[in-house]
């Protein structure tokens, strides 16, 4: 593994744990109280089939085939999830959002990790890169852009939550992040 590639998981995994905190803290009281699982053991399959998120978790062991990386607490890993994980939310979710502009956020906040990992080498997201010799051979300007893209964002949607203002020039950065299709 190159020393670009080590510094980039470093950062990506500053980046996932700062999301992961802003989405539970979100989430925190319609998912607590749900009784639902939103989660699936194929998912799971990802995050042992990618070579870097492979890097990224290192808990291959602890997978299970039957129930992947789902405890009765929830999910076992603190970082290298699929980026599925962070982009779903529930219908629930959007019908409790307080106007129009927070259900936008909300997709956004969701989209950050993908944005931050897509077209790392061609059209491919990083995730979806299966060799780990390829993962020397990425396109690291392009992901270190994408990657100060959604550190931006989320930096703009804490605020957002936090004192409740969007500035235009503000709104314009959000623009970027590039959104999953459905």
């Amino acid at each position: 593994m190159n020393d670009t590639l080590k510094t980039y998981i470093e950062q990506y995994t500053e980046f996932e744990h700062g999301l992961r905190e802003l989405i539970s803290e979100k989430g925190q009281s319609l998912c607590g109280s749900c009784t639902r699982c939103c989660c699936d053991t194929i998912i799971c399959e990802e995050a042992v089939e990618s070579p870097f998120l492979k890097l990224v978790h290192q808990q291959t062991e602890h997978f299970s085939e039957k129930y992947g990386f789902l405890t009765e607490s929830g999910c076992l890993l603190k970082q290298g999830r699929p980026p599925v994980c962070y982009e779903y939310f529930c219908d629930d979710h959007f019908f409790h959002q307080p106007d129009e502009l927070q259900a936008e956020l909300l997709k956004i906040l969701g989209a950050l990790l993908h944005h931050a990992t897509r077209n790392a080498k061609g059209d491919l997201p990083l995730e979806e890169i299966m060799k780990e010799e390829d993962l020397d051979l990425l396109d690291f300007p392009q992901m270190e852009q994408q990657m100060q893209e959604s550190i931006q964002a989320l930096g703009i949607i804490l605020t957002f939550y936090r004192d409740g203002t969007l500035p235009a020039a503000s709104y314009e950065v959000l623009k970027q992040i590039h959104l999953s299709e459905e």
